[in-house]
Protein backbone atom coordinates (compact mmCIF):
# COMPACT_ATOMS: atom_id res chain seq x y z
CA UNK A 1 0.00 0.00 0.00
CA UNK A 2 2.99 2.40 0.70
CA UNK A 3 4.09 1.96 -2.84
CA UNK A 4 0.28 3.52 -4.01
CA UNK A 5 0.54 6.57 -1.80
CA UNK A 6 3.88 7.45 -3.13
CA UNK A 7 3.13 6.77 -6.84
CA UNK A 8 -0.08 8.46 -6.49
CA UNK A 9 1.50 11.58 -4.06
CA UNK A 10 4.45 12.12 -6.82
CA UNK A 11 1.89 11.63 -9.87
CA UNK A 12 -0.06 14.86 -8.06
CA UNK A 13 2.93 16.92 -7.76
CA UNK A 14 4.03 15.81 -11.23
CA UNK A 15 0.65 17.46 -12.49
CA UNK A 16 0.59 20.21 -9.93
CA UNK A 17 3.58 20.94 -10.84
CA UNK A 18 2.84 21.37 -14.73
CA UNK A 19 0.10 23.16 -14.38
CA UNK A 20 1.99 26.10 -12.24
CA UNK A 21 4.73 25.82 -15.39
CA UNK A 22 1.94 26.43 -17.74
CA UNK A 23 0.44 29.31 -16.38
CA UNK A 24 3.58 31.21 -15.37
CA UNK A 25 3.85 34.65 -17.16
CA UNK A 26 6.84 34.74 -18.96
CA UNK A 27 8.28 38.42 -19.51
CA UNK A 28 10.85 38.93 -22.41
CA UNK A 29 13.52 41.30 -22.30
CA UNK A 30 12.76 42.76 -25.90
CA UNK A 31 9.00 43.97 -24.34
CA UNK A 32 10.87 46.60 -22.71
CA UNK A 33 13.16 47.77 -25.13
CA UNK A 34 13.00 50.54 -27.23
CA UNK A 35 12.31 50.92 -31.25
CA UNK A 36 14.54 51.93 -33.59
CA UNK A 37 14.94 55.81 -34.24
CA UNK A 38 12.90 57.37 -36.70
CA UNK A 39 14.76 58.13 -40.49
CA UNK A 40 16.54 61.22 -40.79
CA UNK A 41 14.26 63.64 -42.89
CA UNK A 42 15.22 64.00 -46.75
CA UNK A 43 16.04 67.80 -47.98
CA UNK A 44 15.29 68.47 -51.77
CA UNK A 45 16.09 71.07 -54.06
CA UNK A 46 15.03 72.83 -57.04
CA UNK A 47 15.81 75.81 -59.58
CA UNK A 48 12.49 78.37 -60.20
CA UNK A 49 12.23 81.87 -62.00
CA UNK A 50 9.69 84.74 -62.34
CA UNK A 51 9.19 86.06 -65.16
CA UNK A 52 12.82 85.57 -66.90
CA UNK A 53 14.84 82.52 -66.67
CA UNK A 54 18.35 82.58 -65.49
CA UNK A 55 21.20 83.53 -68.53
CA UNK A 56 22.53 80.35 -67.51
CA UNK A 57 23.24 78.94 -63.34
CA UNK A 58 25.85 76.67 -62.04
CA UNK A 59 26.26 75.25 -58.68
CA UNK A 60 28.67 72.50 -56.97
CA UNK A 61 25.69 70.28 -55.37
CA UNK A 62 26.19 67.29 -57.02
CA UNK A 63 22.65 65.90 -56.79
CA UNK A 64 21.98 68.76 -59.40
CA UNK A 65 21.32 67.00 -63.09
CA UNK A 66 23.34 69.13 -65.79
CA UNK A 67 20.10 69.39 -67.51
CA UNK A 68 17.59 69.99 -64.52
CA UNK A 69 14.09 71.35 -65.37
CA UNK A 70 12.94 74.65 -63.84
CA UNK A 71 10.58 73.86 -60.52
CA UNK A 72 11.36 70.06 -60.27
CA UNK A 73 12.43 69.09 -56.92
CA UNK A 74 15.88 66.81 -56.91
CA UNK A 75 16.80 65.21 -53.91
CA UNK A 76 19.65 66.66 -51.90
CA UNK A 77 22.00 65.80 -48.56
CA UNK A 78 22.53 68.77 -46.22
CA UNK A 79 25.28 71.01 -46.70
CA UNK A 80 26.59 74.12 -47.85
CA UNK A 81 26.44 74.51 -51.51
CA UNK A 82 28.40 77.59 -54.16
CA UNK A 83 26.08 78.89 -56.51
CA UNK A 84 26.38 81.51 -59.33
CA UNK A 85 23.50 82.90 -62.03
CA UNK A 86 23.82 85.89 -64.30
CA UNK A 87 20.89 87.58 -64.98
CA UNK A 88 22.50 88.66 -68.27
CA UNK A 89 25.57 88.61 -70.22
CA UNK A 90 27.41 90.78 -67.81
CA UNK A 91 25.44 90.46 -64.30
CA UNK A 92 25.43 87.58 -61.95
CA UNK A 93 24.85 86.80 -58.50
CA UNK A 94 26.82 84.69 -56.26
CA UNK A 95 26.89 82.94 -53.06
CA UNK A 96 25.85 80.10 -51.00
CA UNK A 97 22.65 78.24 -49.68
CA UNK A 98 22.58 75.62 -47.06
CA UNK A 99 20.18 72.36 -46.88
CA UNK A 100 19.21 71.09 -44.07
CA UNK A 101 17.17 67.77 -42.40
CA UNK A 102 15.44 67.25 -39.72
CA UNK A 103 16.60 64.06 -37.30
CA UNK A 104 14.14 61.16 -36.56
CA UNK A 105 12.32 61.23 -33.49
CA UNK A 106 13.67 58.49 -31.09
CA UNK A 107 12.16 54.96 -30.29
CA UNK A 108 9.62 54.35 -27.71
CA UNK A 109 9.57 51.73 -25.40
CA UNK A 110 7.94 48.24 -26.42
CA UNK A 111 9.76 48.60 -29.57
CA UNK A 112 7.58 51.45 -31.32
CA UNK A 113 10.04 53.03 -33.93
CA UNK A 114 10.16 56.70 -34.11
CA UNK A 115 8.56 59.26 -36.10
CA UNK A 116 10.73 59.77 -39.25
CA UNK A 117 11.95 63.59 -39.50
CA UNK A 118 10.08 66.15 -41.80
CA UNK A 119 11.61 66.31 -45.40
CA UNK A 120 12.83 69.98 -46.57
CA UNK A 121 12.34 71.87 -49.81
CA UNK A 122 14.20 74.41 -50.80
CA UNK A 123 13.13 76.01 -54.46
CA UNK A 124 15.24 78.50 -55.57
CA UNK A 125 14.19 81.49 -57.10
CA UNK A 126 16.53 83.17 -59.54
CA UNK A 127 15.17 86.38 -59.99
CA UNK A 128 16.99 89.46 -61.24
CA UNK A 129 16.60 91.06 -57.70
CA UNK A 130 18.21 88.07 -55.84
CA UNK A 131 16.48 85.15 -54.61
CA UNK A 132 13.20 85.64 -52.19
CA UNK A 133 10.58 83.08 -50.28
CA UNK A 134 7.57 82.66 -51.09
CA UNK A 135 5.73 82.44 -47.82
CA UNK A 136 3.12 83.24 -45.28
CA UNK A 137 3.20 85.96 -42.89
CA UNK A 138 3.55 83.64 -40.05
CA UNK A 139 7.07 82.44 -41.57
CA UNK A 140 10.00 82.26 -39.52
CA UNK A 141 12.02 84.21 -42.08
CA UNK A 142 14.75 86.47 -41.93
CA UNK A 143 16.31 89.14 -44.81
CA UNK A 144 18.63 91.16 -43.89
CA UNK A 145 21.94 92.65 -45.88
CA UNK A 146 25.28 91.80 -43.46
CA UNK A 147 28.73 93.70 -43.13
CA UNK A 148 29.90 92.41 -46.37
CA UNK A 149 26.81 93.95 -48.14
CA UNK A 150 25.50 90.26 -48.68
CA UNK A 151 21.75 89.35 -49.02
CA UNK A 152 21.30 86.84 -45.99
CA UNK A 153 18.04 84.89 -45.94
CA UNK A 154 17.52 82.33 -42.87
CA UNK A 155 13.85 80.45 -43.34
CA UNK A 156 13.22 78.02 -40.33
CA UNK A 157 9.43 77.50 -40.76
CA UNK A 158 7.30 73.43 -40.80
CA UNK A 159 9.44 71.48 -43.84
CA UNK A 160 11.18 75.07 -44.66
CA UNK A 161 14.61 75.01 -42.86
CA UNK A 162 17.26 76.40 -45.16
CA UNK A 163 19.96 79.57 -45.50
CA UNK A 164 21.01 81.43 -48.23
CA UNK A 165 24.04 84.06 -48.46
CA UNK A 166 24.34 86.02 -51.97
CA UNK A 167 25.87 88.94 -53.67
CA UNK A 168 25.31 90.67 -56.89
CA UNK A 169 28.65 91.54 -59.02
CA UNK A 170 29.64 92.00 -62.83
CA UNK A 171 32.00 89.98 -64.33
CA UNK A 172 34.35 93.22 -64.27
CA UNK A 173 34.27 93.37 -60.87
CA UNK A 174 34.57 89.39 -60.00
CA UNK A 175 35.19 86.79 -62.99
CA UNK A 176 32.87 84.26 -62.88
CA UNK A 177 35.82 80.84 -63.55
CA UNK A 178 32.51 78.24 -62.91
CA UNK A 179 31.26 75.91 -66.00
CA UNK A 180 27.49 76.76 -66.42
CA UNK A 181 25.49 73.91 -66.17
CA UNK A 182 22.49 73.46 -68.28
CA UNK A 183 18.75 73.80 -67.21
CA UNK A 184 15.34 72.68 -69.28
Amino acid sequence: MKKDYASHFVGVIAIAAMFLMHSCIVVDDNDWAYGPDGREGKAFFALDYDWNPPYSYWDNNPSMPENAFYGEFYRSYPGIYQFEYFVNANEYWYGTYELFTYPGQPGQPHGVAGRDGTDTYLRMICNDDGFYFEGDATCNCTRTVNENGELEMNVQDGDRYFKIIMKKTTIYERPSVQQMKKHN
